[in-house]
């Protein structure tokens, strides 16, 4: 089995990065300028509008580097959104205003840019919303997790979004997208039959502000958080759609649910505002007197449901009420230091907006303490979710390592990422390390400008507590490397690796009590080493070998190595270094900590890694969690240039 593993689920971009945007300032960045103000009149609205259901939508003509800022004029108050795609539905025919400013990380445009939404035709023939709602039959709908906005909330009588935003997924562990909400024709022009049904979960998902509502708020924690409530299947209850001025609204009877259940007022007067209706997707939000909520629909998906890390909500999650908290940063495009990036940090979703791009590994560190403890002689399963507004294809780096030590991690890995993609970590079943607190390093050198980083549904467990996580079958990993990649033979003058170019290095600390070398045969390029004494931590029985390669920032690599062991080793690692210790260590293409199982030949691949500016590269094995008399053989190290 494979302890380290990603994948990675197509979904819609995120959002602009509006925070980020909106928190620069010119004595805080020396990019940001006066002059590079953007002008309202350089970009253009466009709009567009379904005459069979009235529906428009506006769009910025060229949002690269600019966001939106559209003022409607479609009802009595005014709409302002930065929603670049903004759709809403306007009953009664004529010519509405609507007015832009656009903004960057340098300030909002002075200048105004306007336009008109022309609606044709009075529309109160209420068929096409009922075709796309039911499919003249019955449909079934679901909160749709993979678009950012699926739930938020705002000023009242707003869209919703202003104040909150979720991003792709972000509430995945409030059972929330188990909910299932059915609209069913009965041939009726503006009614229907509505069946809300809890699905897997069993629950609704609660705001903690209902503390008074039988039989959901008993189950309220009382602590300042969203709460999950048992719910029932409401079956055949009657939904109607009801014109008000020009706004059309979705009306459910008393105490009907509808996915989530924001305040009391939305139990006992279900009635929301649609902002558009199509087959493929339903935007709706709901007002009381201080605040709108927002929720998007989208067709329910039936069949496995994607993989996305160990359960967040369980009680065996020790992420989930450590007590976080920011303990360094270091921001430094071209490694020239620059005012930290803004984060937001919460136990579900830790929120980094970087304004500045930087090039490298390590120009964009983020630190957070925990907390937490973790013991050696134990495993531990982690997960979590990446999601970046750009891509990233030299990686995030997702690194948990013991306060004060660089040197021990459960991972170091660079995972890839596209522009709204998810990128699911987790490793399962890997050797812990005795720390009293456990800091979670984020580094997401490579990015572009304007890049916004989600980092959601964080898990950390001991592996011996089974939350029913479910992990995806060997079938399911890939057996080879994900991108094509054409291995030369060990013994070509191709492979990088031609042996050891000196004096092989050593560590071996049983206890961290240096003993005697052991025991090393050489034949060739295959090495084998005899540990007569157990260790229990990573790092405890290290075996290094200088080398002469040279690798170049401008190349990419190819690497591989096979290991054979008469015991479990339930964590080798191989690090291919920078030689010279101290910051150096810091500076390597990989130190993955795999698994090799007894009596098995197990093959690792990193295949299409960028290259770094080395000489005279190190590999360095760690043996560290080796039980006493064990035998183990490294062989056919391969190191290359890239080749498909």
């Amino acid at each position: 089995m494979k302890t380290i593993y990603s994948k990675t689920f197509r979904g819609a971009a995120l959002a602009g990065a509006l925070i980020a945007l909106a928190a620069c300032s010119e004595e805080t960045y020396e990019t940001v300028s006066q002059a590079g103000i953007p002008q309202a009149g350089d970009y253009n609205i466009v709009v567009k509008v379904d005459p069979e259901t009235n529906q428009y939508t506006l769009n910025i003509d060229k949002p690269q580097g600019v966001y939106p800022i559209f003022k409607i004029y479609t009802k009595n108050n005014p709409v302002i959104t930065t929603q670049d795609g903004y759709s809403d539905i306007v009953l009664i025919a004529g010519d509405y205003k609507v007015e832009m400013q656009v903004g960057n990380r340098n300030g909002i445009s002075e200048g105004v840019q306007t336009s008109t939404i022309h609606i044709e035709n009075t529309i109160y023939d209420f068929t096409p919303y009922m075709r796309n709602l039911t499919d003249n039959a019955s449909k079934t709908w679901q909160i749709a997790k993979d678009l950012p906005g699926h739930l938020g909330c705002g000023p009242a009588y707003s869209e919703g979004l202003e104040w909150w935003s979720a991003q792709p997924n972000d509430k995945a562990a409030w059972g929330v997208y188990d909910n299932k909400m059915i609209f069913t024709s009965n041939g009726g022009e503006s009614t229907g039959l509505y069946t809300y049904d809890p699905g897997e979960s069993g629950t609704i998902y609660v705001n903690t502000g209902i503390t008074d509502l039988a039989p959901y708020s008993q189950y309220n924690t009382n602590d300042g958080q969203d709460y999950c409530a048992p719910a029932e299947v409401q079956a055949d209850r009657q939904f109607q759609l009801v014109a008000e001025g020009a706004d059309l609204y979705l009306v459910l009877p008393q105490g009907t649910l509808l996915g989530y259940l924001p305040n009391v007022d939305a139990y006992n007067s279900p009635k929301f505002k649609v902002h558009s209706v199509s087959r493929n997707k339903v935007d709706l939000s709901i007002t009381n007197a201080d605040i709108a909520w927002h929720y998007t629909l989208a067709p329910f998906v039936e069949g496995p449901k994607p993989f996305t890390g160990f359960k967040y909500d369980s009680e065996f999650n020790l992420w989930k009420d450590a007590a976080i908290s920011i303990a360094g940063y270091y921001y430094a495009p071209g490694w020239a230091q620059i005012a930290d990036p803004e984060v937001d940090l919460t136990n579900e979703v830790i929120t980094v907006n970087l304004p500045t791009a930087t090039t490298d590994q390590w120009q964009a560190q983020v630190h957070i303490n925990t907390g937490i403890a973790l013991e050696a002689g134990k495993t531990y399963d982690f997960s979590c979710i990446l999601n970046s507004s750009n891509d990233n294809a030299g990686g995030i780096t997702v690194k948990p390592h013991p306060e004060g030590d660089d040197n021990t991690f459960l991972t170091a890995d660079r995972f890839p990422v596209e522009a709204g993609a998810d990128k699911v970590v987790w490793l399962s079943d890997v050797a812990g390390f005795d720390c009293a607190n456990l800091v979670l390093t984020l580094d997401f050198g490579g990015c572009p400008d304007n890049t916004v980083v989600t980092v959601s549904n964080i898990v950390l467990k001991d592996h011996a507590n089974d939350d029913g996580t479910v992990l995806p079958s060997e079938e399911e990993e890939p057996v080879e490397p994900e991108q094509p990649v054409s291995w030369v033979d060990v013994d070509s003058a191709d492979n990088l690796f031609t042996g050891a170019a000196g004096d092989y290095g050593y560590y071996y600390a049983p206890g961290w009590a240096q003993i005697a070398n052991p025991e090393t045969t050489v034949e060739g390029r295959t090495y084998t080493l005899f540990l007569p004494e157990a260790t229990t931590d990573q790092w405890q029985a290290q075996f290094s070998i200088p080398t002469n390669i040279v690798t170049t920032a401008d190349k990419k690599y190819d690497f591989r190595v096979t290991f054979e062991s008469d015991q479990d080793l339930p964590g080798v690692t191989f690090k291919c270094v920078k030689p010279g210790g101290g910051d150096n260590d810091n500076i390597f293409y990989m130190a993955d900590r795999v698994v090799v199982p007894a009596y098995e030949e197990v093959t690792y691949k990193w295949v299409n890694k960028d290259g770094i500016d080395i000489e005279n590269m190190t590999i360095f094995f760690d043996f560290g969690g080796n039980p006493a008399g064990t035998t183990v053989k490294i062989k056919d190290i391969i190191v290359q240039e890239h080749r498909e």
